[in-house]
């Protein structure tokens, strides 16, 4: 449990006041709800269309993707859940769209109205299988806070007294989901169908929704994260609520409830009374610095080191204690990386603490599913020309912190990937959309900060986290294990030969496919212009016999092909002999070609 020493004294806010969410009856008009996204699009299409009628931003000036951001915003929060997350995934596409359309997107936060109490009591009496009144003491039916997927109580259990936060999800969302899934999947396929931005990897998009959807409207995943961060970000010194197991169900989640001040809550004060936010700092020992770097470099160490990274570390997710500690809630979005990946990430990260951007360039491309075509070194030549531009502005006073920003860097970077349309990473989106995230943070409370600084402090501590562990007892069992795994060393190259052999092998055989389609379209063609020759040549001396030697006139004067020979020019003897020369060479080359590209077969010229 949360020490009582650590928990702060209340922020008034004066002027601004955070309301209990209502409620009411849900709902879910499907054909409605088809009907409003089919609208949506239309609206967008014609912003579009009407931006490029006259620069800048059509008509009036008012077609702009600010503008563009503002109506897919405005309609996801009005659809919510699904629609939701398909904004924020959008967000993330910085490779495609502008960085103003993407920022507005960033914003976006899941807010709904909340269902009745007494539903959520059904709700919770039937995932316990027990009244209510056998497992809390108090109840409050009017929701804390309320989001498209569910809402949450506070309540405190009948055995212990604590207060706790009960998360309880909104009936009929799975229905919701399922439906709004296919009316989306319609959408992507129109996409493919007319090949809108085919590097755009829309599939895996698509792929990355369902997952992340799964996982939200199952509570239990979301208990197995808050658990195993629980012991990974104890060594940051950030809490998070304990879970009370025997409670929690698919639709139910019941944890500690922290008594902390938003961070939300002290933007809003710092920025309309900045006096009131700056006595509430001395008051709770909280020293926004030391804040700060704890947030960053927490954010570097669950994403390089532990794989378990907080998803959504937004100002509403993040609690202040007291003595500049910090407790974060919301599990729902936590991620968990490819091992192969996040080791390139952690070393391309190391270059950039070492301003080495030209290694780091090198690692970024072995990241990305498929480098296309392009000119390589110009494309390093741009991303470390960036780079080195950030680098200039980091140690520059009152220079913006979304200027000086690692994210400012990543959405430089993104938009000269799309520009080579270099396929994205998912998860390297997924990082940069948390780190994003946390920016909305960061910037009132390091408003100056260096990252380089700050990246190299992180791999120096984790230097001496490892110096310490090797002095500690745990160091013999790690030696122990490691001297097993060089003893299965041997055997564990022979199987990874095995296998890279057969994953070579079978990329070679899908190259040698395509090679043969290529070459099979390659030898269809050369065929059909060596059918064509073949019967010009055959044209062109027949002309040649029928003018120069009078040879076959009235058999050549009933033909269809009268009209060709009428059409050809007049040549002196000499230069319809150079024709029929050069005719025959031409055919001899074509005819190489095509045994160049395959045997013959059913269907082919048998000249060749």
């Amino acid at each position: 449990m949360l020490k009582k020493k650590l928990i702060p004294t209340p922020l008034e806010l004066g002027n601004v006041h955070r309301s209990r969410v209502g409620a009411r009856k849900a709902t879910s008009p499907v054909r409605y709800r088809l009907l409003f996204i089919f609208w949506l699009c239309l609206r967008v299409v014609w912003h579009l269309v009407m931006a490029r009628i006259r620069k800048p931003a059509g008509p009036g000036g008012k077609y702009t993707p600010l503008r563009l951001a503002q109506l897919v915003r405005e309609s996801a929060e009005r659809l919510g859940g699904l629609w939701i997350k398909a904004a924020q995934i959008m967000a993330m596409r910085r490779d495609i769209f502008p960085k103003i359309f993407c920022d507005e997107l960033a914003a976006l936060h899941d807010r709904a109205v909340g269902f009745p109490g007494d539903v959520a009591v059904q709700i919770i009496e039937q995932e316990l299988n027990c009244s209510i009144k056998d497992v809390f003491r108090e109840f409050d039916v009017v929701p804390l806070a309320a989001a498209s997927i569910g809402q949450v109580h506070v309540a405190r259990l009948r055995e212990t007294g604590k207060k706790v936060a009960i998360k309880v999800q909104r009936p009929g969302i799975i229905d919701s989901f399922r439906n709004d899934l296919d009316i989306f999947a319609g959408y992507l396929n129109f996409l493919k169908l007319i090949r809108f931005m085919p590097w755009g990897r829309w599939d895996e998009m698509f792929q990355k929704l369902q997952g992340t959807l799964a996982d939200e409207v199952d509570y239990r995943i979301e208990a197995a994260a808050m658990r195993r961060m629980r012991r990974t970000l104890k060594q940051d010194k950030i809490y998070v609520p304990r879970v009370y197991s025997r409670y929690c169900s698919k639709r139910v989640l019941v944890m500690e409830f922290i008594d902390g001040v938003l961070m939300s809550d002290y933007i809003h004060s710092l920025i309309d009374e900045p006096k009131r936010a700056k006595q509430w700092r001395k008051e709770n020992n909280v020293r926004t610095k030391k804040l700060g770097e704890r947030l960053f470099l927490s954010f570097l160490m669950q994403a390089l080191e532990d794989n378990l990274a907080h998803g959504d570390l937004h100002p509403g997710n993040i609690m202040l204690l007291k003595n500049s500690r910090i407790a974060f809630i919301d599990f729902g979005s936590v991620s968990v990386l490819d091992k192969g990946f996040l080791e390139k990430y952690r070393i391309a990260i190391r270059y950039v603490a070492l301003r080495d951007f030209s290694k780091f360039f090198d690692v970024n491309l072995t990241m990305v599913p498929g480098v296309p075509n392009v000119d390589i070194e110009k494309m390093r030549s741009e991303v470390v020309r960036e780079l080195e531009g950030w680098e200039a502005l980091t140690d520059v006073k009152g220079i913006p912190y979304e200027q000086r920003a690692l994210t400012g860097a990543n959405v430089r970077l993104a938009a000269i990937f799309g520009t080579y349309k270099v396929p994205p990473n998912w998860g390297l989106l997924r990082l940069m959309r948390s780190s994003a995230a946390l920016d909305a943070s960061l910037k009132f409370l390091i408003p100056e900060v260096n990252f380089f600084k700050l990246t190299r402090r992180h791999f120096q501590r984790l230097n001496q986290r490892r110096a310490k562990f090797v002095r500690s007892k745990h160091s013999r069992e790690a030696l122990a294990n490691t001297i097993g795994d060089l003893m299965r060393l041997p055997a564990g190259v022979g199987e990874n030969l095995i296998f890279q052999g057969e994953l070579i092998r079978k990329r070679a055989m899908n190259f040698q496919a395509q090679i043969s389609k290529a070459a099979e379209v390659g030898k269809a063609l050369l065929t059909t212009a060596l059918n064509i020759g073949l019967i010009a040549t055959v044209l062109v001396v027949a002309r040649y016999l029928s003018k120069q030697h009078d040879v076959g006139t009235k058999a050549l004067a009933q033909l269809p092909v009268r009209d060709v020979f009428s059409s050809m020019p007049h040549l002196s003897p000499g230069m319809w002999l150079v024709v029929i020369v050069l005719s025959f060479y031409l055919l001899q080359n074509l005819r190489k070609l095509v045994k160049v590209l395959g045997v013959t077969g059913v269907g082919t010229n048998p000249f060749v």
